[in-house]
This record gives structure tokens, sequence and C-alpha cells, in this order.
């Protein structure tokens, strides 16, 4: 065996001069993109394949997953000049308005007149529904336990909703932050947007914690009244379709049926027997009755809305007989109790005073004769003449308050109760309020039936003697 190496039996080698390959990520103990020891080229990766449109709307890969694209953004429209000097205006006016609130909130120094509060706040858009605004409360509540400012969150919210009514009132609330106004006392400003039990929650709370709370607390009172009236308009609304049907039946058989048959017997010469005569003749009077009753029922609610409910004496009456209305009255005063329950147990947990508490909580009770007998005990107490516990010495509070308000022994304890009865009150008048809408229906239906059944056959009876009749005169 021979140990020289000759040029025959070296290996071949490409001569072609090759560009090197890029680096490709993930590829370890390689340079300038080719591994060590190894002349052939990395592999180089593919560039990615653009989607493909399969339907409208809908793209797809290579891999077969469909997905839909983000909509591009729209472009702004740029406003008019007019559309400008309008957006000024309306601005301007709204930074005047927040000055003269922040005015009425905090005070002046010195002999400026502070401006009075509008009657009526307009808006421009929809106004919002009370789930909607509990909502908004909740969002409220959760952004501020996540550590966000409070002009933020309130910003946030005015953007959101800022085509209704709710969204406006937070933007003026932004505008009060802006100028040194608390939140609570910013939120308890608008009157128009915000229920009463809600500005009295915010306004209760001394600390962020105790704000977050009542946030959930007023949202959550604000759904379960807002559940009580739409339940009570469901139960009420067939029957009273059915009793608009018998007015308008009643109406048009006095008009036309009846008279048609005094005509049938006038004209074969004949006297309508007696029965038909009183029948005729109290048809003649009842539309006029049934007419007058309707007008005088609408111009009633018109001014109960523009009048008598402004009136103390008279909104403090009509409040005292919805408590003591048949099948509805048990339901008020359980809800009322409630609602009076939860804002007390949050004012005197936060440190407010007895005095302090009462008063609150009988302006967020919703109930004129109520706020009016807390507000007489307010007085009574600050007399020395009666104590906490009297407040629920009063037939317009439900009887387990006035049982359970006396055996307190401390103010914790006393906050305990209350939560529990205000628990114990909003499950009751639930269950009061399913047995009135399952009762109702049945009850109102029955009765229109009855009524119905009657006015027809006060209505053929005169056809049926006309039937007699006609055979004697042609015998």
């Amino acid at each position: 065996m021979s140990n020289i190496f000759t040029l025959d039996d070296a290996p071949t080698v490409d001569e072609t001069p090759s560009a090197p390959a890029a680096w490709q990520p993930g590829q370890n103990g390689t340079l300038g993109g080719l591994p060590k020891g190894n002349s052939t080229p990395a592999p180089t990766a593919k560039r990615a394949a653009k989607p493909k449109r399969t339907k409208r709307g809908v793209a797809e890969n290579d891999d077969g997953i469909t997905w839909v694209p983000l909509p591009a953004a729209k472009k702004v429209k740029e406003l008019s000049p007019s559309a400008q000097r309008k957006a000024a205006k309306a601005r301007l006016i709204k930074e005047r308005e927040a000055d003269a609130a922040k005015m009425r909130i905090n005070g002046v120094d010195g002999d400026v007149e502070i401006p009075k509060k509008p009657l009526i706040t307009f808006f421009s858009g929809k106004r919002a529904r009370p789930d909607e605004v509990a909502e908004t409360l909740t969002d409220l509540a959760s952004m501020l336990e996540n550590g966000d400012s409070e002009r933020r969150s309130v910003n946030a919210l005015a953007t959101q909703y800022s085509n209704y009514d709710i969204g406006q009132a937070y933007e003026r609330v932004v505008m009060l932050l802006d100028r040194g106004v608390t939140l609570g006392a910013a939120m308890s400003d608008q009157e128009d947007a915000f229920p009463a039990v809600v500005r009295e929650l915010i306004g209760a709370a001394k600390m962020p914690r105790d704000m977050h709370r009542n946030l959930r607390q007023a949202a959550v009172i604000i759904v379960e009244a807002d559940n009580i009236k739409g339940q009570v308009r469901s139960a009420l609304f067939k029957p009273g379709f059915m009793a608009f049907f018998l007015v308008a039946f009643i109406i048009a058989a006095m008009q036309f049926l009846l008279p048609m048959t005094a005509k049938m017997f006038t004209g074969i010469g004949a006297e309508a027997p007696a029965m038909t005569t009183i029948i005729l003749g109290v048809g003649a009077w009842l539309k006029w009755v049934l007419l007058a009753i309707l007008i005088i029922a609408l111009f009633g609610g018109l001014a109960w809305k523009l009048a008598l409910k402004t009136n103390e004496r008279m909104a403090i009456r009509g409040d005292r007989l919805s408590l003591k209305a048949p099948l509805m009255g048990d339901i008020l005063r359980m809800s009322v109790g409630a609602r009076f329950c939860d804002v007390l147990s949050a004012c005197l947990s936060v440190g407010m005073s007895e005095l302090e508490s009462l008063e609150t909580a009988s302006r967020a009770c919703g109930n004129k004769a109520v706020a009016a007998w807390v507000m007489d005990h307010v007085g009574r107490q600050r007399a020395g003449i009666v104590t906490f516990g009297d407040v629920a010495k009063t037939e317009l509070f439900p009887w387990n308050l006035r049982n359970r308000i006396e055996t307190t022994t401390s103010l914790v304890r006393r906050v305990e109760i209350l939560q529990e009865l205000a628990t114990t009150f909003h499950e009751k008048a639930q269950e009061r309020l399913n047995r009135f809408a399952e009762r109702v229906g049945p009850m109102t239906e029955g009765v229109v039936i009855v009524v119905v059944l009657v006015v027809v056959l006060l209505v053929i009876s005169p056809i049926i003697t006309f039937i007699p009749t006609l055979i004697d005169s042609v015998s």
C-alpha cells in the first residue's frame, strides 16, 4: 500500500461561488448562515402568505383558519365653520353652567350672588333607562376599585354614553371635577340624571371604599325599583287594554247600535217596549258620562304631573294613600322600608351621626309621607323627646322594623340588623309582587268579562223584543 497522496484521490468540490444564505433564527452553531462543517446553504424561510378572502368580511389563511378582520377606523369628518361656531358656543354655555354649579356647591367669598339652578336641564339624545343608569354606577365602582382616577373613570363613562342624558350628566361631572369639586358633590348636583337614592348614598360616602360600596348598592336599589315598576305595568297591561276595549265598545254601542234599534220600532209604526225605552235612555247619557270620566282622568293626570305633584302637602297625602292602597300598599311599604334601611345602615356604617343618617335616609326613601314623618322625628329627637328607635313607631313602616330596631344595643349591631331587615323587606316585596301579578290578572279579567256580558245583553235585549213586536204588527 502506498502512502503517497495524489490529486486524483482528493474529493471533488464545486468551485462555483454561491451567495451566503441569511442567518436563520434558532440555528445554533451556525456562522454566516452555514452550519459548521457543512457547505450546504441553510434553507430560507418562506414568506408569509397573504390571507385569502372567502366570504364577505371573512378572511382565511393557508391552514384553513378563518377570522373576521377588524373594521378600518372611520375618518373623522371635519366640521364646517358654522358647525364649529355652534359647537364652540355650546361648549361656552357648558363652561358657564359648570362655573355656576361650582359656586352653588362650594360657595363664594364676599357678596357675590350665587346663581340659581335651572328648573329643567335640557339634553340632546336618548333618555337612559334605570338599568343603564345602574350599569354606569357599577362600571364606575369597578374602575375606581381598579385604581383609575376619578376624572378618568367619569370621562370614560361620559364618552361611552355621550348619546344619552346620563352621559351628558357625567360630562358635567368631569367639568366640576376640573374645578375642584368632589366626586360626591358633583354627582349629587345632577338631580335630573340620578335618582335621590343615588345622590344621597354618594354624598354619604366618606372614604373611597365607602364610595365603591355605595355605588354598587345604589345600582342594586335602582334595578329592584325598576323591576317592581316593570312587573306592575306588565300585570296591569292586559286588564287595562281590556278595560279600554270595553269603554270603546260601550260608547260605540250607545252611539250606533241602540239608535238603530229605536229606528226599527219607529219604522214599523210600533211603540218601543218599556224595557227598551229604559235601555235607550240609559245609553243616551251613559256615553257622555264615560267621556266625562275619561276627560277628567286625563286632565287630572296632567294636573298631578305639572302642579299637584310639586305641592308638598298634596304629595305627602298622595304617598300616604299609596301605602294604604289595596294589594299595592303592602308592596310599596316593603319597598320603601327596604330602601330606608339600606341607606340608613350605609350612613351609620361610615360614621355619620344618627340625626344626619335619618335625614339622609328620609330623602332617599322615595316616599314623601315617610320623609315627613322621619323629619318630624328628627326634630323631636334633637329636642330630647324621643329616642332613635321611636322612628319606626308608625304604620308607614313594616311592623318588623318597629320590633327589631328596639333590640339594638350597639352601633355595629344596629347596622347589622338594618342590613338584615333591608334584605328581608326586598324579598317580601318581591314575593308580594309575584302574588299580585298572579291575582290581579284573573280578577280584573273576570270583572271585565262580566261587564262585557252585561253590556252585550243590554244591547241585544231591545233587538229581541223587536221580533214579537214585528209579528204583532204584521198579524
